[in-house]
């Protein structure tokens, strides 16, 4: 048994004064959480472990980025400052057509290494080349649930069959942590054959969906036009939530449909950063906490997000619905942090084994530092978290029990061949 002890730390407590314990200790015995809590009260089992010197720092689970495009990181400021049909129609897609599976790995790897600095431990993926991204995310050792993407209005070109593949070669690789489903794009890249055939195949095989959903209003409301429906309830007729189906965005939802993904389980991933940019509107989060929907948080890619950083995304899930509603109570830190553990984790489908620091939950976590002028005077570590800490107080990163990122070094990766091989890749396709 491989046992660690992460001693000298500090843990979220909502009954301990200012929220949070000290003189706590994490250990970690094969990948697992066997202990959270105060460290004199631990009493380990015989035999050898290693120990970890936290510094005081604050342990938290690992934050999880449930929907983005990690490859994009590649087309960073490439095409800002337009609307998302143009940025899509006018610079993503020519770009796009260019990439291959080379360019792809890299522009994963340069993710990984940006998500796993921030404390991202996890996260959902939507992409083409997904063997490559999948090779990555083998090789930067986080954990990765994986959408092959599907589009086609007249047929799916054979996309829909290479996602079965993918599946097939990949799902429960990496000790476990990859899981793989089917990406239908969303629906205006997809005819209802292509969307009700992804939907039959993922229940045959036992996976889920991932699919953009009402991201602006001019798609939702061209949905309606076509299907006499909006897309959440298209989407339903079809069989798509019939299994567990992630759906990215929601800035249009209405309140039918709201209450639809309600009572079907489905989890959103809100991702106000890249809505923000892209001018797409801000999503009824507040009215989706209160019918019950889980939420989730998701960066989308670096190309309209510009970072993948998950920490900017809580802060803006709590301020923004505040601003919009003009009610300061309307989403709480604590919701919004909730949003990037507990929600992340039942996006990607893992709800109960990662997403909190409690014995038999995988050892996916993070050290925070909280000894920096902008957490004090400590009144409450919740809000001092979403409101004033951000991806540079992380110090360290684990998944499975493993040290991925350590102040600034990358066990598992050479960073500097990863910058260079990404910014070979960036030269290519913006070289001509």
């Amino acid at each position: 048994m491989k046992r660690t002890i992460i001693r000298n730390c500090m843990l979220l407590d909502d009954g301990a004064e200012h929220g949070v314990i000290s003189g706590a200790c994490v250990a970690v015995e094969d990948g697992r959480i066997a202990y959270a809590g105060p460290e004199d009260a631990y009493r380990p089992e015989e035999g050898p472990s290693d120990t970890l010197d936290a510094c005081g720092a604050l342990a938290l689970p690992g934050l999880i980025n449930a929907h983005t495009h990690v490859a994009m990181a590649l087309f960073r400021s490439a095409a800002n400052d337009l609307p998302l049909q143009e940025w899509l129609n006018d610079r993503i897609w020519p770009l796009e057509a260019r990439l291959d599976g080379e360019a792809v790995y890299w522009g994963t790897m340069l993710g990984i290494a940006e998500m796993l600095a921030n404390g991202v431990t996890a996260f959902s993926e939507m992409y083409f080349f997904m063997d490559d991204i999948a090779r990555a995310a083998e090789a930067g050792g986080m954990r990765a649930s994986l959408y092959r993407a599907v589009v086609g209005l007249y047929g799916d070109g054979g996309r829909i069959a290479d996602a079965v593949r993918v599946h097939r070669d990949w799902d429960g690789a990496g000790g476990g942590r990859i899981r793989v489903g089917l990406g239908p794009h969303a629906e205006y890249t997809c005819s209802t054959a292509v969307l009700r055939s992804c939907a039959e195949r993922a229940k045959e095989m036992g996976c889920g969906l991932h699919i953009h959903v009402s991201e602006t209003r001019r798609e939702h409301e061209e949905c309606k036009e076509r299907h006499g429906m909006t897309p959440a309830k298209l989407l339903k007729s079809l069989g798509l939530f019939d299994v567990p189906c992630l759906l990215a965005h929601g800035v249009a939802l209405e309140e039918g449909d709201i209450q639809l993904i309600a009572r079907s389980g489905q989890v959103l991933a809100h991702c106000p950063g890249s809505n923000l940019i892209l001018a797409s509107g801000v999503a009824p989060v507040k009215r989706m906490l209160d019918a019950g929907v889980t939420v989730a948080l998701g960066t989308d890619g670096a190309a309209s997000n510009n970072n993948l950083d998950v920490w900017q995304e809580m802060y803006l899930a709590a301020v923004l619905q505040k601003g919009v509603l003009k009610d300061a109570t309307a989403v709480t830190a604590a919701q919004a942090l909730a949003m990037a553990a507990e929600g992340g984790a039942k996006a990607l489908g893992c709800d109960g084994s990662i997403g909190a620091l409690r014995p038999g939950t995988r050892a996916d976590l993070i050290l925070v530092d909280t000894d920096r002028p902008h957490y004090w005077p400590l009144t409450d570590m919740k809000r001092h978290l979403v409101y004033s800490g951000g991806a540079r107080d992380v110090v360290l990163t684990m998944v499975d029990g493993e040290v991925l990122y350590d102040r600034g070094e990358y066990p598992k990766l050479d960073i500097k061949r990863v910058r260079a091989k990404a910014a070979e890749a960036a030269a290519r396709l913006f070289g001509g």
